[in-house]
């Protein structure tokens, strides 16, 4: 890969010792199939349910949050603040673990994730929140990209799939117990338990990985050229772009126009800092960074190949609709039909154990067979479907029991595109860039999903702006938007128009989520390869020591493979 990356030995090494030009990559060696894997494999699961727990479990507990703290208007930052570190450092983790170690780096998270959950529950104004938040979401960036770059790693190929799999169900399962839990919580007890729950819950599995959880073969020295070895300039590039995007989609249409001067220069700076990243990439990946120790946190020599780059484009917009559906589903259920938020919890259930088990499902398909391919493709197509049927649900307080049926399709979907994703680039890479590749992956996803997050609240406020400007007061649509608890002092037909506004913008967010599901099925069609590669295949170039990211070029099985090849 560009002369930067080479698989280390089974003899420990040391990594600060190595060559500047051809840095050791501090990965984990492969465990046996026996108990330490599993209870490896356990915590792993705990730590990404932590995390992704986060994720979901505020979507049912963010009115009460916003009564509680005020300033409604900004309560939708308390998910996008977590979901912006959480986008911006899953690479740069994954990265960074190649650097310092998989270890150190998994206990950095975890460290960072349980101070800061604390922090939130004791949190005592609405901003002060959304800041513990971001620094929550950059200790589970570090979680869920590390789980991920591990479990490449550490199970034999014939486990891959199912342990795969598994991961993608309780990533799957955290958003089905996220809504219901935090629903729970919320009726019952203080929101602040919402994040309260992480502290005992992180330090006792900070406990168990500092037993348990495997060392690099590599031996890694901290010492200024490890840190010389961050891509500081991607790094810093990729945030601002990030950030500097969410922040225009949630302001658009709502603080500001979408013409204002700060809105599109937001957006113009993003797009210059994603170009600047490219151009950072490129370099850093090329034969005139020789004398650069720097690692590039993606490297552009991955997007050149169509499957790897493909997936991830898939992976990126699946984001959009999956997390609009999982924040907004239960906003849906306790705005448009009054529910309390573990009723709106509960009536999810159909959505998200079928993304459970579709994640588990897809990961056995996928380690019995490569079938990832067409598990993707159909994967979407119940995505679309699923969509189209919720798009045709009544905007009015009625609740047709037949949309149970629709969700669990759509569910479905998701579920089964979760673990689909994870195993095609997994074929497609070396051992080296395994990490990475799993960061890309995951870091796409989440940043599809915040911008998806950032379009549908948009939609919604300048939907219920725009209906209910006849028939509220200028003070009762400003309440309104700034905490919903003012629909309980409306009259009783004001409650019933907003309510029917409430579920026109909802409708209209299904209808922009559907385009973007297709316009992801047709990029999961260039994730076909005519000669798919087998776990067999996977297997037999792991043993033989040279694992290589495969070439675009599908040659026959029998032909020879060209040394000269440009992924060679």
């Amino acid at each position: 890969m560009g002369g930067k990356t080479e698989n280390h030995e089974s003899a420990p090494k040391d990594a600060a010792a190595d060559d500047a030009t051809t840095p050791q990559i501090a990965a984990l060696a492969p465990m046996e199939n026996g108990w330490r894997l599993w209870v490896t494999v356990v915590a792993l699961c705990l730590g990404l349910l932590l995390s992704t727990l986060e994720t979901t479990i505020i979507a049912t507990a963010l009115i009460p949050i916003s009564s509680s703290l005020g300033e409604f208007d900004k309560s939708n930052w308390v998910v996008v603040s977590y979901l912006l570190t959480y986008t911006g450092f899953l690479i740069i983790f994954a990265r960074c673990s190649d650097i310092f170690g998989r270890k150190p780096m998994w206990l950095v998270a975890l460290f960072l994730f349980t101070t800061f959950s604390l922090a939130c529950g004791l949190s005592q104004t609405m901003n002060q929140l959304i800041i513990f938040r971001a620094f929550q979401g950059l200790g589970g960036a570090g979680i869920y990209s590390l789980a991920m770059a591990v479990i490449t790693e550490i199970p034999p190929p014939q486990a891959f799939g199912i342990v795969s799999g598994l991961l993608g169900a309780v990533f799957a399962t955290s958003s089905a117990v996220g809504p219901i839990l935090g629903g729970v919580i919320t009726s019952n007890v203080s929101w602040r338990w919402v994040f309260l729950l992480n502290v005992p819950a992180g330090g006792a599995i900070i406990l168990v990985a500092l037993w348990i959880f495997p060392k690099s073969p590599v031996r890694v020295k901290i010492s200024l050229r490890s840190f010389a070895r961050i891509d500081w300039p991607g790094s810093v590039l990729s945030l601002a772009g990030s950030i500097l995007l969410i922040f225009a989609l949630e302001e658009g249409g709502t603080q500001f126009p979408w013409n204002h001067a700060i809105i599109i220069t937001t957006i113009s700076l993003s797009g210059v800092c994603w170009l600047a990243f490219i151009a950072v990439q490129a370099f850093l990946d090329s034969r005139y960074s020789s004398k650069w120790p720097m690692l590039p946190i993606f490297p552009a020599s991955l997007v050149t190949h169509r499957v790897i780059a493909a997936s991830i484009l898939t992976a990126f917009l699946v984001g959009f609709p999956f997390m609009g559906t999982i924040i907004f589903l239960p906003q849906r259920f306790q705005l448009q039909n009054n529910l309390s938020p573990v009723d709106a919890g509960i009536r999810m259930l159909a959505l998200l154990l079928l993304s459970a088990f579709g994640s588990g499902f897809g990961g056995f398909l996928g380690a019995k067979k490569n079938f990832s391919f067409y598990v993707l493709v159909g994967s979407i197509g119940l995505q679309l479907i699923g969509l189209g049927l919720m798009s045709t649900l009544p905007d009015t307080g009625d609740i047709p029991h037949i949309q149970y049926f629709y969700q669990a399709i759509l569910g479905l979907g998701f579920g089964l595109a979760l673990s689909s994703t994870i195993i095609v680039s997994r074929m497609e890479v070396d051992a080296a860039d395994h990490a990475v590749t799993m960061g890309a992956i995951t870091q796409v996803r989440v940043l599809g999903g915040s911008i998806g997050i950032a379009i549908c609240q948009a939609i919604l406020s300048s939907r219920v702006r725009h209906d209910l400007r006849q028939t509220l007061s200028k003070q009762q649509l400003a309440d309104l938007l700034k905490s919903t608890s003012t629909i309980a002092t409306l009259t009783p037909d004001q409650q019933r128009a907003t309510s029917q506004a409430y579920g026109r913008g909802f409708k209209l967010q299904t209808i922009v989520l559907l385009g973007f599901a297709g316009a992801s099925l047709l990029t999961s069609l260039l994730v076909f390869k005519r000669h798919a590669h087998s776990w067999d295949a996977r297997d037999t170039e792991k043993q033989d020591g040279a694992p290589r990211l495969n070439a675009e070029v599908e040659s026959p099985p029998d032909s020879p493979p060209d040394p000269g090849g440009k992924y060679s």
